[in-house]
């Protein structure tokens, strides 16, 4: 599965299958999309590969051992990989490739922007949820 960002400067591939997806409406979140909610994929850092343009990201330490990364050219909200952890987040709307896989909650729903009404069944949950129990339901 490959993804880039806009401009393409930035390209990446990954060699398995993401193990889960989510919604994400908190204000980091919406702010860095520039929409209602970021949509992310999660899987394991090593079959997370760049192929490109890993000197175009920039880094933004959002929160505390949070770090989104973005391209410098076109602004693309791409991966971050987190090595210690073995864990990769993929923005799923980088993907060029169709992931296979649909999202499973609505995370830090009591942030929602007040103009989007949630309107699937997805569990919604206030704030993070550990997502090993999420893949459990």
């Amino acid at each position: 599965m490959r993804g880039s960002c806009a401009c393409g400067g930035i390209q990446y591939e990954l060699s398995d299958k993401i193990f889960i997806a989510n919604n994400c409406h908190c204000s980091t979140c919406r702010k860095v999309h520039g929409a209602a909610f970021g949509t992310f994929g999660h899987a394991q850092a090593k079959a997370f590969r760049w192929l490109q343009g890993e000197e175009l990201l920039i880094g933004y330490g959002s929160s505390e051992g949070n770090v989104r990364n973005f391209c410098c050219i076109c602004g693309s909200n791409m991966p971050s990989v987190f090595l210690q952890m073995n864990y990769v987040r993929i923005p799923l709307g980088t993907l060029d490739d169709d992931p296979e896989i649909k999202p499973a909650a609505h995370l830090y729903v009591k942030s929602r922007v007040p103009w989007f009404e949630i309107m699937d069944d997805l569990p919604q949950y206030a704030g993070v949820v550990d997502l090993r129990e999420l893949m459990k339901q």
